[in-house]
Parts: structure tokens; C-alpha cells; sequence
């Protein structure tokens, strides 16, 4: 193709029609324009495909991560559900009577106060979306800013939850609950001894006190964890809605 346009242009020289030559010189380069800016276009469209293609992906991942962060959730709720169900009793005997009522179901249910569940987020997607700089892939910017607001919320519960766990759990309700009952999850012999040894202990007024105020913080803080991960079980599902619509 180069040859014959080359041809052409040296036939018109030779023939000295230099008019003809200039109108088909400007056609010529208008050519070469028109297939440089279509080349150009057809690279954009082949750009917008790939990165539509993408975006598709992200979203399709990140509605696959909402789903396992969801179930993660009702997980993590089915325990601190646990946590109070097994603090009730106890709290509503001694209130209604009064006075410690200890036995060895009280030991079990205490006992099982002691455990707790590591809350862990689901991210994997978007850590790839901010980590590659392909955030600016997801076109819309309603979604795309409601999905920065959901993981900044995912990671504050998180730290909150592990903190919780961490600090006052771990630290200050199990360490001051161990050294009044005698622990037993229901995966050990029922020991009479241990119980009378813990009724013993416990017929101190400040570790009755101790007992009751421990019992009740523990039962605040499953509440508490509740509540935050009732309000991202919302936020999840809510953000799952707006992927569907979206793919």
C-alpha cells in the first residue's frame, strides 16, 4: 500500500502537476490522520473493555467476600447470643434471691464465660483495589464511596471487638473470675470438693461482689458487641443489594 501511494506521488512529480500533487499530499496526510485517530479509538475501546471487564470482576469478588463477612457475622453473633444466655441465669437467681445459688450448672455456665470468639474481617478485594491504585476502576461513585465507609467501619469493629477480647476478657474478667469458681466447661467430671471449696470463697462479701459485678460486665459486653456487628450485618447486606444491582 505504501508502495502505491509512493508511486503515485512520483508519476505526479514526474508529470509536473504540482497542483495535484499538494490536493493529493493533503489527502494523504488526511489519511494517515483519519487511521491514526481511528487506531486511537478502537485502542480506548479496547482499554474501556478491559477495565469494564475488571471492574466486573472486583465487584463480583467483592459480593463474594460480603457474603463470607456476613456469615462471619452471624457466627460471631450466635456466640455472644451464647455469652448471655449463659450469664442470665445466674444474674436472674441472684437477683431474685439475693444470694448466691451455687451448683454445678452455675460453674458450667461461668465457666463458658471465660471463652470468646476472634472477630476477623473479610478483605481480601478491596486490600487489592487500594493497594493497586484499581479503586478508580469501580465506576460508580455512590458504591465506591459506601464501600471506603464499610471496610474504615469492618476495621474499626474489628479493633474494638479484639481489643474488648484482648484487654477485657482476657485481662480483667477472666483473671479475676478464675480465681473465684471452679472452672469447669462441662468437659471435665463434676468435682463437689471444688464447689464447696468456691462456696467457701465466695461467702466473702467482696468476692460475691466481685462474682456479680464480673457476671454483669461480661454480659454489657456481649451486648455491646451485639449492637456493632447488628449494625455491620445491615451495612453488609445493604452494600450486597447495591453490588447486585451493579452487576
Amino acid at each position: 500500500m505504501i508502495k502505491f501511494f509512493r508511486k503515485i506521488r512520483q508519476n505526479l512529480i514526474m508529470e509536473n502537476r504540482t497542483t495535484k500533487y499538494f490536493k493529493y499530499a493533503i489527502g494523504e496526510i488526511v489519511l494517515v490522520v483519519i487511521g491514526i485517530l481511528i487506531a486511537l479509538q478502537i485502542n480506548t475501546w479496547n482499554k474501556e473493555r478491559i477495565e469494564q471487564k475488571k471492574e466486573h470482576t472486583y465487584l463480583t469478588n467483592i459480593k463474594r467476600d460480603l457474603q463470607h463477612q456476613l456469615d462471619s457475622i452471624d457466627i460471631h453473633l450466635s456466640y455472644e447470643t451464647i455469652y448471655i444466655e449463659n450469664a442470665k441465669p445466674f444474674l436472674d437467681t441472684y437477683f431474685e434471691n439475693d444470694e448466691l445459688v451455687i451448683d454445678s450448672s452455675l460453674m458450667n455456665n461461668l465457666s463458658l464465660l471465660t471463652q470468646r470468639k476472634t472477630f476477623v474481617s473479610t478483605d481480601p478485594t478491596y486490600t487489592d483495589l487500594t493497594s493497586s491504585g484499581n479503586i478508580d476502576l469501580i465506576q460508580d461513585q455512590i458504591f465506591k464511596d459506601k464501600l471506603i465507609v464499610y471496610y474504615q467501619n469492618l476495621e474499626r469493629i474489628e479493633k474494638i471487638i479484639q481489643n474488648n477480647n484482648s484487654q477485657l476478657t482476657d485481662q480483667l474478667f477472666i483473671t479475676n473470675i478464675m480465681g473465684l469458681i471452679y472452672y469447669n466447661d462441662g468437659s471435665l467430671p463434676n468435682s463437689n470438693r471444688l464447689i464447696e471449696i468456691s462456696k467457701r470463697i465466695l461467702k466473702n462479701e467482696e468476692n460475691e461482689l466481685l462474682l456479680v459485678n464480673m457476671t454483669t460486665f461480661r454480659q454489657i459486653l456481649a451486648v455491646g458487641h451485639i449492637k456493632l456487628l447488628t449494625e455491620l450485618k445491615t451495612l453488609t447486606n445493604e452494600l450486597i443489594e447495591l453490588v447486585n444491582k451493579l452487576l
